[in-house]
């Protein structure tokens, strides 16, 4: 900051930080976040490439490099090294693997050889091409009554825990990368992977080997068929299918026409 050395109370998510934390904006994507989280007291360190959507708005940084700027403070926290705890009646295989600050809610299902609550695939660039990992330090919040199948990923979350909500049904193989939220009543066939800080709603179907983008929001009741690959947002309610996504039929009438094409010089 100009003047002086700013010293945040904490580092903060964009979506929670409050008076004397110190919040990320990366993308111009989440430049109201940002403002509002400034309009809390918050301070923020800004990506070179964003700071063009906050209109002047007060940084305490503004960095051409932000993530890796990110990685440094968080290499330089030290949190404590807690273990994992869980509530009532929880069922985990003795080969399941529960990392630090993992939380599990009452009658909680983990399968064998699942892996909850370790770093996942952050990474940041810096300057002449360095490259950093991002300490991802948040840990995974698994709410009660949830089931999550044999040989499943959760990665923790960097400011914020990854977090499975009430109710959520996991089948095996299924990855959910650091800081996604997945949501209460969810239900996720075999061989999903959710991509960095995803956010499925509530009551959402996810069919097999569905693949989805970071930063990517899912709505309530929203239906996704199997094999499909989602690279944008899913409104509330949609049934959406294909590589990239969009609504069932639109595609299912795409896949006629090319047939059809296809068929048209026998």
């Amino acid at each position: 900051m100009a003047g002086g050395r700013y010293a945040p109370r904490a580092v903060a998510s964009i979506d929670l930080a409050s008076e004397g934390d110190l919040a990320p904006l990366l993308s111009p994507r989440f430049a109201a976040a940002a403002r509002a989280a400034i309009e809390r007291g918050a301070a923020l360190l800004v990506d070179s490439a964003a700071a063009g959507s906050m209109g002047g708005a007060p940084a305490a940084w503004q960095h051409d490099h932000a993530k890796w700027a990110l990685a440094a403070l968080l290499a330089e926290v030290r949190v404590e090294d807690a273990g994992a705890v869980w509530g009532a009646d929880c069922t985990i295989a003795p080969s399941a693997v529960l990392g630090p600050r993992v939380v599990l809610g009452d009658r909680v299902v983990i399968g064998p050889g699942c892996v909850i609550g370790y770093s996942g695939f952050g990474w940041a660039l810096g300057p002449g091409d360095a490259v950093c990992p991002i300490p991802q330090l948040a840990g995974v919040v698994i709410d009660s009554d949830v089931s999550v199948g044999p040989l499943c990923t959760i990665d923790a979350g960097t400011l914020s825990p990854t977090r499975v909500r009430r109710g959520a049904k996991l089948d095996a193989h299924v990855h959910v990368g650091h800081n996604v939220d997945i949501g209460e009543g969810t239900i996720v066939a075999a061989q999903c992977g959710f991509a960095g800080s995803v956010k499925l709603g509530r009551a959402v179907l996810v069919g097999g080997q569905v693949g989805i983008a970071d930063h990517v929001v899912v709505g309530d009741g929203a239906r996704i068929a199997g094999k499909s690959g989602v690279i944008g947002d899913v409104p509330a309610g949609a049934v959406v299918a294909g590589y990239p996504a969009v609504p069932r039929m639109r595609w299912l009438r795409a896949l006629a026409k090319l047939y059809a094409l296809s068929g048209s010089g026998k």
